[in-house]
């Protein structure tokens, strides 16, 4: 499936000034795939199809993000992201969702686990922003306003693509899966957005939730790529230290883009969670919320 045909796709859902674009897909218990930078929902397209035979696969663009509402002047912190989250959820009646996060997609389930456990039944996170490790420099570069301002959408294309071929992925990509993951930020607008997503990178946001990742109390499922080149093996194996019972898989041959790199193997570590002893459930508390997120929710 090329990008155009995943945008297709994706459903649209207001959260008071803001909106999501996202995936829906299948029937059963709720899977949500998370993205990070700079990709979007497409991040997933490989695997969301198959897990979509047996469950139900939620897959959003965050805020700032790929479709969802790239307009200015808003708060895309991992925190807000989180909030923007449990508000999309609530209004998709979805408590106990397995998370799945990848990426800074990973740090923004961190903090929705913490702080809203009722939305999160299983929790894992691939090749995820953690602790001290990030913001990476070429991203946080990115959020600076002198290079907005010098860069033409292209020309940020560009060297994006050429850090994702390069650090990215253990075996050579496609060009239509770089040209399908950077497709959003093609744009004016998309390259300011992503500018914006840059700024907010702040490693803060994962380690204020550090010290509470020892209270969680669902399964865990931390998986690394071997030779991820961005976010080293060594931060993956600390989560796994600090969750009580997380379970730890080492992909060989897969690099930061685990999901291209190494499908089968994911999809089926990923299945193999899914389907294992289930939590504890969560029954719903009270009707799906009528007061929507906005930015001038507490933060």
């Amino acid at each position: 499936m090329n990008w155009r045909e995943w945008q297709r796709q994706q459903e649209v859902l207001e959260l008071g000034q803001r909106f999501v674009s996202y995936v829906d897909w299948g029937r059963g218990s709720p899977v949500v795939l998370l993205h990070g930078m700079p990709t979007w929902s497409y991040l997933w397209s490989g695997l969301a199809r198959g897990l979509a035979t047996s469950h139900r696969v939620l897959v959003p663009d965050l805020l700032g993000h790929g479709f969802s509402d790239r307009r200015d002047r808003f708060d895309r912190s991992l925190s807000r992201q989180a909030e923007a989250l449990e508000a999309w959820l609530d209004r998709l009646g979805v408590v106990d969702a397995a998370v799945v996060g990848h990426d800074v997609g990973g740090g923004v389930a961190q903090q929705l686990a913490v702080r809203f456990p009722r939305r999160v039944g299983r929790l894992c996170l691939m090749d995820s922003v953690s602790y001290d490790a990030w913001p990476l420099p070429l991203m946080a570069q990115f959020g600076t306003p002198w290079m907005a301002r010098r860069l033409s959408p292209e020309r940020m294309v560009g060297l994006l693509s050429w850090a994702l071929k390069s650090r990215g992925f253990a075996k050579k990509p496609s060009a239509q899966v770089v040209e399908g993951l950077l497709a959003p930020y093609a744009t004016e607008v998309g390259m300011v957005s992503l500018s914006r997503d840059a700024v907010a990178l702040n490693t803060n946001q994962t380690q204020v939730v550090s010290p509470k990742l020892g209270q969680l109390a669902v399964p865990v499922l931390v998986m690394w790529g071997a030779k991820d080149q961005v976010l080293p093996t060594k931060y993956g194996e600390r989560l796994v230290w600090d969750i009580p019972g997380a379970r730890w898989v080492s992909v060989p041959e897969a690099g930061h883009f685990l999901m291209w790199d190494a499908p089968h193997a994911v999809a089926m570590e990923l299945f193999r969670f899914l389907e294992g002893e289930a939590p504890v459930t969560h029954a719903p508390e009270r009707p799906v919320a009528e007061v929507l997120w906005s930015e001038g929710a507490p933060g």
